[in-house]
């Protein structure tokens, strides 16, 4: 994201191009906006909370477990109230989902699949720990795969503190922040790690580097929470120091540099010609040298030539102008089909529906990466989750539509493509046809949809169980549908540890099983996310588009991967190395405890699938 080498290059040389600020002092008399980079800032929290988390528990493993929501929540919120609380507002800018513009999709493919193969390296790296090839303390700190529902729980944290959110239905947020840095009157500065902010006009931009200096917040220190700072000191970068330090005269001078080095629109333009420019892009005070002789890149009889016979990439150098001037003509990079693709789009930008939805009324769907068992031939859970994604696209396709791309990771390739066909079910009502005010008619469609492997099911478990605890229970029967005589082959007793996790949020907190130091095991790790992916689709997909998502659990109330972990290994294992007796005892006990209590709903889960022996 951004220009290569110009992030390091301003760190390097803050004192020319930052100004340093105490945020608190500047919003003691007048409120202030930070316009921050949702997946960034989601990014960089999380990186601190683990540090935090694996300090206080002394457990290294929580990473790999699968999620700590409720102390995600906590964290997060403390966090929020105390910034409101100094009259420091932080405005969130969610990025559309890779797909949603087809234009963007032409222009970064080839960047997603080889983001896709560093993913996979690192999850291949966790998952060598799992299985104790590996000592969790070779891992770089940020090696690690985002836990499944993430942004679930960091929005739900985000709107019950009533924080300002706004997403995208196509393409990146950063133009859009950056014009609302100028045009909402409070507006400070930019929180990003993205260097295009250095480029973009009048733009004050703070990276994660220089924010908190003094680390009066305690991010990422021995405390479960953030600490209300007296001083905030932050390094403000704006684009006209840049470009003094660069000793370039104007702002466009600037913007040329970042055609040359190569941007998010020239850089697999501009790349190849280095070498006969005689250009070493690493050198960024040589190419300013290089600018200022030439000033605008056509003048260059190279530059000039490829621009004439390539179409493309005249278009690139003319985006790039109007990006960072932030001149680009206000239209929308969203395919409009119809009605439907309205309806999507305006859903999106309200928040109301995940952006992944306006990428698949594009066609264009890229599977989520899990940590799971990455072994060639092992099942793969967003390639089991495609009858169920079939049904999905039926419900946010046209009707003279039925297929979607999809890329990702499957059993037998690192990166494969495969086309996708919705179900052929005119009963199934598209998206916009779905009205918010019938909630029971949602809530039978949801039932229908979820049981869609599952027609002999005998019983509706909102009508039994009521709607939270009945979105759990179809979880875990989608779950067991899934995984029985297929897939993972789910045993009884790694299904009623995920029954004991899943109802286990009223019983003993989450801090106990977090203190526990235990390695999970490939498998754990496996179960712990395929239910967490059903969860994300049942809540994050069908819940959205039926209007029924606030009457289910959130993560926080479901999942936390230690105490998951602690019943899974203290179940399969007769001994773990790296507890006591007494802590085996307890866990079984309270294990035990839950599946009791639970009992009867066990076994309506399970029925017509598996025996239990409850007694």
């Amino acid at each position: 994201m951004g220009i290569r080498g110009l992030m390091g290059l301003c760190l390097e040389r803050q004192a020319w191009c930052a100004d340093n600020v105490d945020l608190v002092s500047v919003a003691r008399n007048n409120p202030i906006e930070l316009l921050i980079d949702f997946y960034s800032f989601e990014h960089f929290l999380l990186k601190k909370l683990w540090q935090s988390l694996a300090t206080v528990y002394k457990n290294p493993y929580l990473k790999l477990c699968g999620g700590e929501y409720a102390a995600l929540d906590a964290y997060v919120t403390k966090l929020i109230k105390d910034m409101q609380s100094l009259n420091i507002h932080l405005v969130f800018y969610i990025d559309g989902a890779k797909g949603s513009s087809t234009l963007q999709t032409q222009q970064k493919l080839e960047t997603w699949k080889s983001r896709h193969l560093q993913d996979l390296h690192r999850l291949s790296d966790l998952i060598s720990v799992c299985h104790g090839q590996k000592d969790i303390n070779q891992l770089k700190p940020d090696d690690s795969v985002r836990p499944v529902l993430l942004e679930i729980q960091f929005l739900k944290s985000l709107q019950e503190c009533q924080c300002e959110v706004f997403q995208c239905a196509a393409g990146e947020a950063d133009y859009r922040i950056a014009r609302d840095l100028i045009s909402r009157p409070k507006a400070f500065a930019v929180v990003s790690n993205d260097s295009d902010f250095c480029i973009m006009k009048d733009a004050r931009f703070i990276p994660y580097e220089l924010f908190d200096k003094g680390g009066n917040l305690g991010l990422g220190t021995p405390s479960l929470l953030t600490h209300r700072p007296q001083c905030l000191s932050v390094g403000v970068i704006n684009s006209h120091k840049v470009a003094e330090m660069l000793q370039l005269p104007t702002h466009q001078h600037l913007i040329e540099l970042s055609i040359v080095v190569g941007n998010d629109f020239t850089g697999h333009y501009m790349r190849p010609l280095h070498r006969n420019l005689h250009i070493d892009s690493r050198k960024l005070d040589s190419v300013a040298q290089w600018v200022l002789h030439t000033y605008m890149v056509e003048n260059n009889p190279l530059i000039s030539s490829e621009m004439q016979h390539c179409p493309g990439f005249r278009e690139a150098v003319h985006m790039s102008r109007h990006f960072y001037e932030l001149t680009m003509p206000v239209s929308s990079e969203v395919t409009i089909k119809g009605p439907l693709s309205h309806f999507i789009k305006v859903a999106v930008e309200q928040g109301r529906i995940p952006a992944n939805v306006m990428a698949i009324n594009n066609n264009f769907y890229w599977h989520r990466m899990i940590m799971e068992d990455n072994t060639p031939g092992h099942p793969c859970v967003e390639e089991a989750l495609i009858p169920l994604r079939s049904i999905i696209y039926r419900i946010v396709l046209p009707r003279n539509e039925n297929q979607v791309t999809e890329w990702g990771r499957t059993q037998g390739n690192q990166i494969d493509t495969v086309s996708v066909y919705s179900v052929a079910d005119r009963y199934i009502l598209t998206a916009d046809f779905i009205q918010p005010q019938k909630i029971f008619q949602n809530l039978k469609f949801f039932h229908r949809v979820i049981t869609h492997m599952d027609r002999d099911i005998q019983n509706n478990f909102f009508e039994r169980y009521g709607k939270k605890t009945g979105f759990v229970c179809y979880i875990l029967r989608y779950m067991l549908v899934l995984n029985t005589g297929s897939n993972l082959h789910i045993r009884p007793g790694e299904f009623l540890s995920l029954l004991a996790t899943a109802f286990g949020y009223a019983y003993k907190k989450d801090d106990f099983y977090m203190s526990l130091a235990i390695r999970p095991s490939v498998r754990c790790v496996t179960l712990g996310n395929w239910f967490q992916d059903v969860y994300r689709y049942a809540y994050s997909y069908l819940g959205t588009l039926m209007y029924i998502c606030h009457e289910f659990p959130g993560p926080r109330e479901i999942f936390s991967g230690s105490r998951w972990t602690a019943y899974f290994m203290c179940h399969i294992q007769h001994s773990v190395s790296q507890l006591s007796q007494d802590n085996l005892r307890e866990i079984r006990q309270e294990r035990y405890h839950i599946i009791n209590d639970k009992k009867h709903i066990a076994q309506c889960i399970t029925e017509g699938i598996m025996e239990l022996n409850l007694r």
